[in-house]
């Protein structure tokens, strides 16, 4: 009765942080399960950038934060943080100068930039602080969750496994598994076997994922996943494009137990994949820029790629072909 009476709870919290935004908020309503930067501060200072000459106008600036507490991100408490932002509108952004405020911040290919600020209020806070109890790229489902392998459905996780304490998928049972502290996650874009100029200067969809460990003892991982001696890259990372979250192509479910991969000191591991494998994104006509967040747990980073159609839509054909 008690647990059912607090998910009941929680998902009523959820509901009243997704209404209409508080005033002096700025970038609509906040997604905390997809944010790779959670935190709260003391908004201390604006200072305005130039504005673009478009309709409507694009606006620019730089947002001082005091940080108080970090709910995701690598953002270090009690100091000042000075983060940009970016907003097409038609009247200049109100920011809340002077307010504790409850940020969500993503570090990409123009440095680290606001995407939502919102004056701290409980249900917003409470709504923060359970989302990011599970990976990146989970979706709420009433009072539950699910796991971007929800689709695989009995396949995606072994019905034997040892059931998790915490949040799990409501439809696989597969557990909320994190990265944990210590843990560095970084993607960089592949070089293409011919680089051709003003075509393909992030590559021709291949992207190097890197997870590391820069500390003096070794650290496990629990998101990342190993099985018969191998890394089970495909059931551990998740790609988000445009909103939506993908699982990593080829990914079949984790077939027996598996175990967290155990990185010792300076150790890294790496993988590559190929995002023109990945059905779904609505990807650019001509020459423009897609975004995807490649997920690990709780840790993610963003890569920019550079989409030109009457190059990659070919590659991307054969690669769907392939999958």
């Amino acid at each position: 009765m008690k647990k059912t009476l607090a998910a009941s709870l929680a998902a009523l919290a959820w509901l009243e942080a997704s209404a209409a935004p508080p005033q002096g908020s700025f970038g609509g309503v906040p997604d905390y399960t997809a944010a790779q930067i959670v935190f709260t501060g003391a908004l201390t200072a604006q200072q305005e950038g130039p504005v673009g000459l478009s309709f409507p106008p694009m606006y620019t600036g730089r947002l001082t934060f005091e940080v108080d507490e970090v709910l995701r991100g690598d953002v270090e408490r009690g100091k000042p943080l000075a983060l940009g932002y970016v907003s097409r509108q038609e009247q200049p952004p109100a920011f809340p100068v002077g307010a504790a405020c409850l940020v969500t911040a993503t570090a990409g290919r123009e440095g680290t930039v606001v995407r939502t600020v919102r004056p701290v209020a409980a249900a917003d806070l409470e709504a923060a602080r359970e989302a990011v109890q599970v990976p990146i790229g989970w979706t709420r489902q009433g009072d539950g969750w699910l796991s971007p392998w929800a689709g695989l459905g009995d396949a995606a996780w072994p019905k034997d496994a040892v059931a998790s304490k915490g949040p799990c998928c409501a439809r696989t049972g597969r557990p909320a598994l994190l990265a944990g502290p210590g843990v560095k996650l970084s993607v960089e874009p592949v070089p293409p076997k011919r680089a051709i100029e003003w075509t393909n200067p992030d590559g021709d969809g291949e992207i190097r994922v890197t997870v590391s460990n820069p500390g003096k003892d070794p650290v496990p991982v629990p998101a990342l996943l190993r099985s018969g001696g191998r890394i089970l890259w495909e059931e551990s990372l998740v790609l988000r494009c445009q909103g939506r979250a993908f699982v990593v192509p080829g990914a079949g479910g984790v077939k027996s137990h598996p175990e967290p991969v155990v990185l010792k000191p300076g150790e890294s591991v790496s993988t590559v994949v190929n995002i023109l494998r990945v059905e779904g994104p609505e990807w650019p006509g001509g020459g423009n820029r897609i975004e995807f967040q490649v997920c690990l747990g709780e840790r993610s980073a963003v890569q920019s790629f550079y989409y030109m159609a009457r190059h990659h839509d070919p590659l991307r054909a054969e690669a769907v072909r392939t999958r």
